[in-house]
Order: structure tokens, then sequence, then C-alpha cells
């Protein structure tokens, strides 16, 4: 579905007009549920507003209501601050995940796909607060509760970034938690290598955390996953792999699978040993590594399978040596998630 907002108090492009419109409860709220949005996007929890935008408060008056902290910073804090600039690494892990977020300049034009900036952009950059109102700053910077009245440009300038935040790229790292291992068909093999001497194979299984799976869910949902998506691969010596998208639920904490098995404690086996079968992987694409250089992948399977997890399927990855040699080869790899946001909501 195609991104396009849903404001409920506004003209024909969603804005406020001096004079015409008055500022509604919905108005605060709507934003509320647009930034929350973001925020579970960044992997962050949902921030509470209703002390200060719930019935009873003074949103509809002239001023700010008096609260430490007025509702607009907050807002106004929460999309330059914590969603343009969201913090990484939230989830642990080694490396942590995600690695990096990047909002992307979502308009057609000479800067379509720049990163998006709050200070001074750089090369391959673009200033937020140039495109909205050709400063460094928001209108009114500073806002006094009790003191700054309330005008439609404030309302105007958050719905805006609010829309200009809808395109991102997350780097992801993938985790190769699990082994299967042809030589010990009912081992778990805990690993991030693979193997492959022409009679016995070693493959790595892993996962990215595209969404944690919490109530509320974090992470990546509600969205469209673009083509320009891709995993990069990295191996300590010359090889060519076979990238699969793992279909099979795994855990690979308390039962990790086996060339054999899946899921060992429930004897659920996989559809061809070492989990290439029907049912068991789809094939993503392959890679010829030479050592030690990222080799990126991109395809139109990969942009399937992505989307796929994201729509709430199995996160995970296997990666089979596909020529021979008698070394077992490190492998590490990253997920990079181009994506638009679907609409509504906002």
């Amino acid at each position: 579905m195609i991104y396009v907002p849903s404001w409920q108090n506004g003209n024909g492009q969603g804005r406020l007009q001096a004079g015409e419109h008055y500022v509604r409860l919905s108005d605060a709220c709507e934003l509320c549920d647009a930034i929350n949005r973001r925020r579970l996007l960044t992997y962050q929890l949902q921030q509470d507003f209703s002390s200060q935008i719930s019935p009873g408060k003074h949103v509809r008056r002239h001023e700010l209501d008096g609260a430490s902290a007025p509702p607009f910073d907050n807002f106004r804090d929460s999309l330059d601050d914590k969603i343009l600039s969201a913090p990484c690494g939230t989830l642990g892990g080694s490396p942590p995940t995600p690695e990096a977020m990047h909002w992307l300049w979502p308009v057609a034009g000479s800067d379509e796909n720049k990163v998006i900036v709050s200070g001074t952009p750089g090369g391959g950059e673009v200033g937020l607060f140039q495109k909205l109102d050709g400063t460094g700053n928001w209108t009114d910077p500073a806002l006094v509760a009790g003191t700054t009245a309330i005008r439609a440009v404030h309302f105007n300038e958050l719905r805006q970034v609010t829309e200009w935040l809808r395109r991102g790229s997350w780097e992801l790292p993938v985790y190769f938690a699990g082994g299967l291992f042809s030589v010990l068909p009912d081992t778990p093999w805990i690993t991030d290598a693979v193997a492959n001497n022409g009679t016995n194979e070693l493959r790595a299984v892993g996962y990215s955390v595209i969404r944690t799976g919490e109530t509320p869910d974090r992470g990546l949902m509600n969205l469209t996953v673009r083509s320009s998506s891709c995993i990069r691969i990295t191996a300590d010596a010359d090889c060519s792999v076979e990238v699969y998208h793992c279909l099979r639920s795994i855990d690979f904490v308390n039962d990790p699978p086996t060339w054999n098995e899946y899921d060992p404690s429930a004897s659920a086996a996989w559809t061809t040993p070492g989990g290439t079968g029907s049912g068991d992987a789809e094939l993503i694409g392959s890679l010829d590594l030479t050592a030690d250089v990222p080799a990126q992948l991109s395809t139109d399977e990969l942009t399937s399978a992505i989307q796929a997890m994201v729509d709430g399927g199995e996160q995970n990855f296997l990666v089979r040596r596909s020529d021979e040699g008698s070394e077992t080869i490190a492998i590490e790899a990253e997920l990079v998630v181009e994506f638009d946001l679907n609409g509504p909501p906002n």
C-alpha cells in the first residue's frame, strides 16, 4: 500500500489553516500515534504522552499546557532526536543490533534517497530543517509553557516531518548461531563457518532481528521492502556460497538444529537433511566470494524473503558452500533493509 497520510483535520493537503481550522485534541493524538509508530520501527518503546495529551488537558487552549515538558517540545524531541537519530545497538548481540538506521529523503528529485540529518548536511545528505523552513530549526524553536501560543504552523511542521520520515535503510547483523554438520547428523553445531569437501558439508544457519515478536512488536512492520535491499557476506577464504531463506522455526538457544532435524526435541526432520529441501528453505541467490572482501547480493528473491519476514515469517538464513575445497571457511553477514512505510496509519 502506498504511503498516503490521513490527517483528519485540515485542508486537502492535510494542513491546518489559520482562521479556518480549530486545533483539536485528535490532532495531538494523531501525532502521538504517528510518532510511536516510528519509535517502534526503530526498536524503541512507545512514548506515553497521556500525562500531557489527554481529555481535560489544555491542548485546545491558545497556549501550551503548563507541564514541565510541553507536549509539543516532546513531539519535536521525538522526531528530530529519538527517531531521526534513533539509538542503535539497543537489542545487544555481537555486533549489536540494529547496527545503523537511516531515514532517506523520499521525494523524487536530485535529493531522493539521500540521508536526512537535522544539522548541516554533508555529502549524500539532506537537511531536514533546510527543507522544512529554510532554517536550522523549528519555527518558534523555544516553546515556553503557558506563554507561547499554539500556531497552525507548529502542527503543520510536525505533520510534514512525520510524512518525510517514511523511507528507511536499516542495517542488521546476521547472527550465525547454528551449524548443520553432515559428519555428525544428529549433533547440534555452533558455528559461523561453512565447509564442503565434496563428501561432507558444514552449513551455517542464522537470523536477523527484523522484528522482535513482543507486544507491541518492535522493528520493521507495515511497510514495503524496496528492491535496493541487500545482504552482504564476507568470508576469510575464496569460495562460492548459496544463500537461502530458512523457512523453519528454529530455537537456536534451547533446541538448536542438526543436519537431520530443525526441531530435535519434537523429532521434526528437515524435508531434506541439511535444510535445503522443499518447505525447508528457498534459494535467495549465489555469490562468488574473494577472501576478506564483502560481496553484495540483491535479488528479487531476497526482496520477497525480507518482505515475508516483515509480514511475520521466519527471520532465518542458511548459507552453504557450493564449491568444493578442503578449507573450513568463516563467514559473516549483514542485512540491509530498505523500505517505504505503508499507510494509513500515519
